[in-house]
């Protein structure tokens, strides 16, 4: 993936994926070819719900931001040398689209390009969390090994696994200081990595 010439586009709060589509439907219709990429990057977190089930849940990871990518267009100075610039039919493109409040900085119409490294981490934060849930809700468990309780009566304990049997796991929690055996099922509890 190409880390360059990222914009981060600031939009009115919750409306991150319907600028995101708003300003790809423009960049159609004005055939635009200079908006490369336009991303509304988000998470996956494992969380519990009431009913002590695990799913996986999609979270903003910038809430109230779009990133968007722009090509630069050479313009030729008056000294003969040329130099990029950020394209101003595309900045209008961005501007005007619905629900966008401006670029990010403290002049909302200056587009300020975001450093390769910054794009990284954000784009890393999005693949590594994904991986993490999958592997973390696929586990396979093994004798020995000390799991989370996330739900059920014993939520917030350790347990240590005895044996498996199915989808059931025997386990030992330290309660009180006694060992005390249970049985849970997969959806009660998750191996930290």
């Amino acid at each position: 993936m190409n880390y360059r010439d990222w914009y981060c586009v600031q939009v009115a709060s919750g409306c991150e994926k319907k600028s995101r589509a708003d300003l790809l439907a423009r960049k159609e219709v004005l055939g635009d070819r200079n908006i490369m990429n336009v991303e509304a990057p988000e998470t996956t977190e494992l969380v519990v719900d009431k009913a002590g089930k695990r799913k996986s849940v999609k979270k903003k990871l910038l809430p109230g931001y779009i990133l968007v990518q722009v090509k630069k267009e050479s313009v030729e100075e008056e000294d003969g040398t040329t130099k990029m610039v950020f394209p101003a039919v595309s900045q209008e493109t961005i501007r005007y689209t619905a629900n966008v409040l401006g670029f990010a900085g403290s002049n909302k119409n200056r587009p300020r390009m975001m450093k390769p490294h910054e794009v990284q981490n954000i784009f890393d934060l999005v693949d590594e969390t994904h991986i993490e849930v999958k592997s973390n809700v696929l586990t396979e468990y093994q004798e020995g090994d000390i799991l989370d309780v996330v739900s059920g009566p014993f939520v917030g304990h350790k347990a240590e696994v005895v044996s498996l049997q199915g989808d059931k796991i025997k386990v030992q929690l330290d309660m009180f200081g006694r060992l005390i055996p249970a049985e849970l099922t997969k959806d009660q509890v998750y191996k930290p990595s």
